[in-house]
């Protein structure tokens, strides 16, 4: 694999990319159902064995000289290399956090929906939705261009290639999701590579109890099939 990785280019990155996590609109108070205006102590009480809170005292070793305003303390860059995925990523397995990113919006929903209806599949949930916030970032730094590789379809090459690119202390691999094959995605190594994140739309994907069958937009009260989201036209207005 080293030979086959080795004759891969190397590509510089510094470029938005996007992905979605679970919100609520219009935004609220993470404890505001129940902390009776009491947010902070609520906040103060969780932190005391939150494990991103954690990992962020070591990291700075409580020095308060350290830039805590830092882009690659903001939560939502952080987490994702504290928090362990148990099902591991595209290229790596549980043991290495990571964060996979779309370089288009239309993408990074085609790949959240994907996730979603997979675990809202494994739980059998009746019929819901979910309300998701987007989420844009610079990206930066060297990267192994996977765009044009031919293993996607194969675990343990890609496998081989995630341990190529830890080995040769690259930022992470561009490649081209199943998802989306028109478009690029990101599989980053390190937190420092991200730049301030940014809130984007909002949306709300339609659970039917077998499939999320629609999602739709606050922005522009518009409600799209997610069947749409693979095609290389673009689907989401401007």
């Amino acid at each position: 694999m080293h030979s086959e990785a080795g004759n891969l280019p190397l590509v510089e990155l510094d470029q938005p990319f996007h992905n979605l996590i679970p919100s609520r609109f219009p935004p609220v108070a993470v404890y505001e159902r129940i902390a009776e205006g009491r947010d902070e102590l609520f906040t103060a009480i969780e932190e005391m064995t939150n494990p991103r809170v954690r990992e962020k005292e070591r990291l700075t070793r409580g020095l308060a000289s350290v830039d805590q305003d830092q882009p690659r303390f903001k939560n939502w860059n952080h987490a994702p290399f504290v928090y362990p995925n148990p099902e591991g990523s595209r290229f790596y397995t549980a043991d290495r956090n990571v964060v996979e990113l779309a370089d288009e919006l239309q993408t990074a929903l085609a790949i959240s929906i994907g996730r979603r209806t997979d675990f809202l599949r494994r739980t059998a949930e009746p019929s819901t939705y979910l309300e998701m916030r987007q989420i844009v970032r610079p990206v930066r730094g060297t990267y192994l261009d996977a765009t044009s590789w031919d293993g996607m379809e194969d675990r343990a090459r890609r496998l081989e290639l995630g341990k190529f690119a830890v080995d040769e202390k690259l930022d992470g691999i561009l490649f081209r999701p199943d998802e989306r094959r028109s478009a690029r995605c990101v599989v980053v190594l390190k937190a420092e590579c991200l730049g301030r994140p940014v809130q984007g739309e909002h949306f709300k994907y339609m659970w039917n109890g077998q499939a999320i069958n629609a999602f739709f937009s606050f922005r522009t009260d518009t409600v799209y099939d997610p069947k749409l989201l693979s095609s290389e036209d673009k689907l989401l207005a401007a």
